[in-house]
């Protein structure tokens, strides 16, 4: 007989694509089945392809891969989960990255594998140890696939010849011809007959659809609240409005309400919970109702698996690197502020600081400011930039090179100073920590300042009387800046200027000459209060 043509068309979800046709022998399956052709078959949807996700490429996207969200049970959740799963189908499906003749995914070669997650990881951006969960799913995917091929396309009563002549479009015909021969065998017709045996045997058919189990759980889970158990689970997903979809799964639910109404609900958790007591123990390495790829050490905490010991210690390595990268930028932060300190120190010690003192006939004299201050001495704290300038004003709180001030010692050469009151808020701290960067954010607080820019405020010789004037001024205006009100900052300033104006001309109206001058300033502000 003359060959007819056959000509398959398939919906690619991106466009129709019409394939080649193929001559086909008449005498094919059609003519073994009875009462069949391809008019009279039901027009479906078609394969899925996801040309779209095949076609996707990071870099036109400006480098960002598509998110899939993972549950606390490593398994994908949220928006870009079904487009996720059904690529990880298309890749189970294609000859080229999972040749359908090999005998079992154990047997597919390492190397194949690892080219199927590099276009997984290609497309999608996963959590690191979720590449077992994507094996194992491609892997169940491939043997549905070899099921499905076997179930519509082979059948045992043809001769191989013929059956040769009739190639899936979707398998290559080198691996067809190798289905063939394998399926053939005694082995492989054994193990057919077993496993139709064991499928026979389930009753119990879930309702959820394309859903899985772990976006079920998920979504319950924000629905009442809590993780739902076994036996809430098993009521969502093989009911529908409390009607059970056969007497089996109706009678099995029954049973399992009869016993929660008599457990309390800290007894129906675990391996031996109320689901278990009515379907029976699972099988090794298995939970059901809690979706593929969930073991027991996942679900109770139970020893792990190798999967679920790759997927332990692939979170471990992720955290130990989050930790490393954070001591290494803490390690270039503390660099950073050693080199500045030392900077600082050495345009500390090269340039002598001088401070002045006016005497009765009018004539300068220089002195060492360190030499004078000890703990308790109130001190101006003069700029690193400027050391004539006065940043300051507060006391000395220590000076021992061990002292902390922001978890570091201070060292030699270093004091640390209260702050009392700002006169340049916006002045850089030299030690900054914490959340203190300036002088502003110091008000009440102690800082590290080198001894060299830290002046007594008040030089006391035996002709300065005016000197104890002065202390009490000062001690008056800290008084007044802490009682003030920070809502009347403004009034504040105002009267501490005249106090201190007033304190420092004292004794020029009682008819003495003032030995030491000290000019305060502007305050700034007077915010807040001081400590």
């Amino acid at each position: 007989m003359a060959p007819h043509t056959r000509t398959h068309v398939r919906n690619t979800g991106c466009r129709e694509q019409t394939e080649d046709a193929i001559d086909v022998p008449t005498n094919t399956i059609e003519n073994y089945v009875a009462g069949t052709s391809n008019e009279e078959q039901k027009q479906k949807r078609g394969p899925t392809y996801m040309c779209s996700i095949w076609g996707y490429h990071a870099t036109q996207h400006g480098g960002e891969r598509l998110v899939v969200n993972f549950n606390k049970y490593g398994q994908p959740i949220g928006k870009n989960k079904s487009l996720f799963v059904e690529f990880l189908g298309t890749i189970a499906r294609n000859g080229k990255y999972a040749p359908i003749d090999i005998r079992s995914w154990d047997q597919m070669p390492k190397s194949l594998k690892k080219n199927m997650l590099e276009v997984v990881q290609e497309k999608f951006e996963i959590t690191r140890g979720s590449d077992v969960w994507v094996l194992q799913s491609i892997g169940k995917k491939w043997r549905n696939w070899k099921a499905d091929v076997k179930s519509r396309y082979y059948d045992p009563n043809m001769p191989t010849e013929l059956q040769l002549c009739n190639v899936p479009k979707r398998i290559l015909k080198d691996q067809w011809k190798n289905l063939l021969s394998y399926w053939n065998s005694e082995e492989s017709k054994c193990i057919s007959e077993r496993n139709k045996k064991s499928r026979s045997k389930k009753s119990l058919m879930h309702i959820t659809g394309k859903r899985s189990f772990g976006q079920v759980r998920e979504d319950q889970e924000k629905s009442i609240g809590h993780s739902p158990t076994r036996v809430e689970m098993f009521e969502r997903c093989y009911t529908k409005e409390g009607i059970a979809n056969n007497s089996e799964a109706c009678e099995a639910l029954e049973k399992m309400k009869e016993i929660r109404s008599q457990t309390p609900e800290t007894e129906d958790v675990g391996r031996d919970d109320i689901f278990s007591k009515v379907l029976g123990n699972d099988k090794t390495g298995r939970v059901r109702m809690y979706g593929f790829g969930v073991t027991p050490y996942v679900a109770w905490g139970e020893i792990p698996n190798r999967s679920s010991a790759y997927r332990l210690i692939e979170g471990y390595k992720e955290a130990f690197e989050k930790m490393e990268k954070q001591v290494q930028e803490q390690g270039e932060v503390i660099a950073k502020m050693k080199l500045d300190m030392q900077s600082t120190q050495q345009a500390t010690n090269s340039t002598p600081l001088r401070a002045t003192q006016y005497s009765q006939n009018g004539d300068v004299q220089s002195f060492n400011d360190s030499s004078h201050i000890q703990v308790g001495t109130k001190v101006a704290v003069k700029s690193v930039l400027d050391s004539t300038k006065i940043v300051a004003i507060g006391y000395v709180r220590s000076m021992d090179p061990t002292h902390m001030v922001g978890n570091y010692p201070l060292g030699p050469n270093w004091c640390s100073v209260h702050i009392n009151i700002p006169v340049n808020w916006e002045e850089h701290l030299i030690r900054p920590y914490s959340t203190l960067t300036t002088i502003g954010h110091a008000i009440g607080t102690d800082v590290a300042w080198p001894q060299a820019l830290v002046s007594p405020l008040f030089k006391k010789t035996l002709a300065d009387s005016n000197a104890p004037v002065q202390e009490k001024a000062l001690d008056a205006l800290i008084a007044f800046l802490k009682a003030a009100d920070a809502n009347e900052g403004r009034h504040a300033k105002e009267v501490c200027d005249a106090v201190v104006a007033k304190c420092l001309t004292a004794a020029q109206d009682c008819g003495k000459s003032p030995i030491g001058i000290f000019i305060v300033g502007r305050v700034g502000g007077g915010r807040g209060f001081f400590g």
